[in-house]
């Protein structure tokens, strides 16, 4: 346990550049001073909670989003080449949809992933310390998925960067990370919002949850097998979503649902509407707060 009993632990849930809603619903927080005494992210909500986490300023964390953004780092990365086509669904549909359009199944059938690890750590390695998780200045964890058991672990000690690193591997599109001898990839498969690890992690067990994925599509395209075998996924990773999002003490849903999860040129309205959901949501955040003094 090492969440402090007077703060809250927030739980950031995964969904790309949906993720930068994060950044306004920490603005919101800071300026109210409602104390956070952790934070468990989930693949881009493990970026932003990781920078939060080292940082402890919103403005900063927004400042060094848009430093990489303009930077040869990102430009290189592959994720403006990611474009929109359709409204993805989570990270099946973003899988499926990097098949379709930009895997070679020839290329794919030789390589585990379409970009290297090292473009990831580049992002990484631009936005985050060298250090270890433990030394954060708000205690964090990141929450990745045991490829091989199909299990959640929670990262919170070693690399903060290989922490990170492995939260947000999606898988397809960025090769699994090796830690402690466990393949580890993206871990909105098993924890999309990661309400059950922040609460294992926290004294209080008192969870604010920022969600920024999309509800499943009713319209989804059914022209091929494929694209029925992965609908079927879908739906179940949609129905175990919907059931751990009921898990949380107060649950915060920007609405962000219409951006594709590779428009990261989106971030004013992204940040923005992360600040008005929370906001919305403030007088629970901090009636929440105040309880837990009590635990």
């Amino acid at each position: 346990m090492i969440g402090e009993k007077k703060n809250i632990t927030l739980a950031l849930g995964g969904g790309g550049a949906r993720g930068f809603a994060h950044i306004g619903v920490l603005r919101v927080l800071e300026q109210e001073n409602v104390p956070i005494g952790l934070i468990v992210g989930t693949s881009m909500g493990a970026i932003v909670g990781a920078v939060y986490s080292q940082l402890q300023n919103a403005d900063a964390v927004e400042q060094k989003f848009r430093d990489l953004m303009a930077s040869s780092i990102y430009k290189s990365s592959g994720l403006l080449y990611a474009g929109k086509k359709k409204l993805s669904e989570g990270w099946f549909d973003q899988l499926a949809e990097h098949i379709r359009e930009r895997i070679v199944i020839s290329v794919a059938s030789r390589k585990q992933a379409a970009v290297s690890i090292e473009r990831l750590y580049g992002a990484i390695d631009f936005l985050l310390e060298n250090d270890f998780v433990e030394n954060t200045k708000i205690p964090f964890a990141a929450v990745a998925t045991d490829l091989i058991e199909g299990k959640e672990v929670i990262l919170n000690k070693g690399s903060l960067r290989d922490a990170v690193a492995a939260s947000a591997a999606l898988p397809g599109f960025l090769p699994p990370i090796d830690i402690y001898s466990r393949k580890l990839i993206d871990g909105a498969a098993t924890s999309p919002v990661p309400i059950r690890a922040a609460r294992k992690l926290s004294k209080s067990g008192k969870v604010v949850a920022v969600d920024v994925s999309q509800k499943l599509a009713q319209d989804p395209k059914l022209e091929t097998v494929i694209d029925i075998v992965l609908r079927g996924y879908m739906i179940t990773a949609a129905k175990y979503h919907d059931q751990i999002i009921k898990e949380a003490d107060v649950l915060i849903q920007p609405a962000v649902g219409e951006f594709h999860w590779s428009e990261f040129a989106k971030i004013d309205w992204l940040i923005e509407e992360g600040e008005f959901a929370a906001r919305e949501k403030l007088d629970e955040i901090v009636k929440l707060s105040k309880l837990s003094l009590f635990f």
